[in-house]
């Protein structure tokens, strides 16, 4: 009966393990596919607001319809719409019913947004979960579109082929365990069951003798208390076993949770040191010894004033006693200019406590603030950069200004040449703040590019215009050095445009009179490569690591004398970075210059970007 009702829990623990095993199984998948809807659907949608609008006008649109079909239309897409600026719908694969079931509220959240958006909810009428990503179609900075997809996770069944596979070979494997381990069981209990069965026939035969049964009773008596004892014995052992074996347990988990915990802190890229409440050092990590070059062993159970010798850090945890120690914790900027020159460290002291909020000791953490001191410092000579750059035009348009005003010049040429100046300087201004802008932007990630099919000779001639006129004022000879065939290439026009010309435009103004340029475009294995070399007066090597800085600008003469504001090659290079190329340069002073840009090779149509 026993064994019955022990085969009946096995049976229901077994039942119970693999419903658990299947629902866990069942989570992870719907987890797994709705990881993969949010996946796909910010790419799709990121790489179809990709396209300016006018692509999904007339026959554009079929053929857009078939793509979007062939590709994702298994995927779970329940629709897509495309609506143009003022919300009306240039591109609609839904299925009727879908759309009337679209909430308003989810659809007026979607007409507005400014930038890429996913939203989760319910048809009107129905159980079915909607995920829908929404982005913006963005043409010459403005708002143009708006692309909207849907897409449904399809349910998890229970009962798939593959899913009851699974659990089949679960159980089996489950079974047998269990008969293996019944099997095993048996074996090892068989010494003490023919124990018992020789104490039982003992007693038995002496019961059954009928001379001296009295004296014989009291033998099956003490028989009978050895077995009792026996069996209490075994039962007090199996028990204190236990109890044993769970304290091992125990101590198991503390001490690999206490190995994780110095783990953790040995890999911290900030150093830490524990003391107790009499400043005696009970823990350091490896990154504070490596700072301080210094073993755990010549640290740790030692004072800290003893074993970190540093008279500005001593002096301030020493001060911190004496500060409100609810106040949080304090910090204070440190250099250890024999151990670590040139970098600026931050200490902060924090105090432990028990459960009754008493303080039982510090935590002194040391962290390395070298980059965000210099990002500081940068942000300084940032604004001092720009104020000079802004300050210095205006001055000259408002000077000049004032004297056209006040009718102080009656030279015509001369008022001529202030107003071209007040020209010139205005071009600057807004030069300079569309660099501004642009760089901000693609610092912020917020700089849309508008990818289209560029023909490589169209690109080329629009840069050769740019700077033709300046050239020939100053007599220099620009050499074209270009394919037979010219290549075509996937990009933003406008901004490759400007990145190639702030390279040209360079080579112009630092060139002298009746030097020479060579513009080059060609093609080498999946590269657009295109080349500037100038005679002009070259750039130092000091100079030359930081050429892509904002602001830089050099010393040199022949640089201070020209205008200019730093940001152009700061800008092209950025563009050239987002385009997936590369850029390169090789100069000398007084031999000349020579930018390469390699652009990369994309296919363009739609799926393949």
């Amino acid at each position: 009966m026993q064994i019955k009702r022990v085969s009946v829990l096995l049976v229901a623990v077994i039942l119970i393990g693999i419903s658990v095993f299947a629902h866990t199984l069942i989570r992870d998948e719907e987890r797994f596919r709705t990881q993969d809807i949010l996946k796909k659907g910010n790419y799709l949608v990121s790489l179809i607001a990709l396209h300016p609008i006018e692509y999904f006008y007339g026959d554009k649109n079929n053929l857009f319809l078939k793509t979007l079909a062939e590709q994702v239309a298994s995927e779970g897409l329940v629709y897509c719409f495309i609506h143009d600026r003022t919300g009306q719908p240039l591109v609609s694969f839904v299925n009727h019913n879908v759309a009337s079931q679209i909430p308003p509220d989810v659809l007026m959240r979607s007409l507005y947004v400014e930038g890429l958006t996913q939203q989760t909810f319910r048809l009107t009428g129905s159980n079915t979960t909607i995920n829908e990503f929404t982005k913006p179609v963005y043409q010459n900075g403005e708002k143009s579109g708006i692309v909207r997809l849907g897409f449904n996770v399809a349910p998890v069944s229970l009962f798939s082929a593959k899913r009851l596979r699974l659990l089949a070979m679960m159980a089996f494997f489950i079974l047998a365990t269990v008969l293996l381990l019944h099997y095993g069981i048996t074996l090892a209990m068989r010494p003490l069951n023919e124990v018992n069965a020789n104490f039982k026939r003992i007693y038995m035969d002496s019961s059954s003798v009928s001379t001296g049964l009295r004296k014989d009773a009291g033998i099956a008596d003490v028989i009978v208390d050895l077995e009792q004892s026996l069996v209490q014995l075994k039962q007090k052992y199996e028990k204190i076993e236990a109890e044993n074996t769970n304290l091992t347990t125990k101590c198991g988990v503390i001490s690999f949770e206490k190995t994780n915990i110095l783990n953790i802190l040995d890999s911290m890229n900030y150093g830490v040191i524990v003391t107790d409440i009499q400043d005696n050092i009970n823990y350091i990590n490896a990154y504070m010894l490596n700072i301080l070059n210094k073993t755990r062993e010549e640290m740790v159970d030692r004072p800290l004033n003893e074993s970190f010798d540093y008279n500005e850090i001593n002096s301030f945890i020493l001060n911190q006693d004496g500060v409100t120690q609810n106040n949080g914790p304090s910090s204070i900027d440190i250099e250890f200019p024999d151990l670590a020159p040139n970098e600026t460290f931050m200490a902060s002291v924090s105090f432990l406590r028990d459960r009754e909020e008493s303080v039982i000791g510090k935590v002194i953490c040391v962290k390395n603030v070298t980059k965000e001191k210099s990002t500081e410092r940068q942000q300084h000579e940032f604004i001092a950069s720009i104020t000079h750059e802004l300050l210095t035009p205006l001055t000259t348009i408002k000077s000049y200004n004032e004297m056209l005003l006040d009718n102080e010049l009656e030279n015509i040429e001369l008022q001529k040449e202030f107003y071209n100046t007040i020209s010139e300087e205005t071009n600057r201004l807004t030069s300079l703040v569309k660099n501004l802008l642009s760089i901000s932007k693609i610092e912020m990630g917020s700089l849309t590019i508008e990818k289209g099919l560029i023909k490589g000779d169209w690109l080329f001639n629009d840069c050769m215009a740019a700077v033709e006129g300046t050239a020939l004022k100053k007599k220099i000879s620009i050499e074209r050095k270009l394919p037979d065939n010219f290549p075509s290439l996937v990009g933003d026009k406008e901004l490759l445009k400007a990145a190639i010309i702030n390279i040209l435009g360079n080579a112009v103004k630092y060139t002298p009179e009746n030097g020479h340029i060579k513009f080059m475009l060609t093609e080498q294995d999946d590269f657009i490569i295109f080349e500037v070399t100038d005679d002009g007066h070259g750039i130092s090597k000091e100079d030359l690591p930081h050429i892509f800085d904002k602001f830089y600008r050099s010393t040199d003469p022949h640089v201070t004398e020209q205008t200019g504001s730093g940001l152009g090659l700061a800008l092209t290079s950025e563009i050239v970075r987002l385009h997936g190329g590369e850029i390169e340069v090789n100069s000398k002073p007084d031999e000349g210059s020579h930018f390469m840009i390699r652009l990369p090779k994309e296919e363009y149509y739609l799926g393949k970007q």
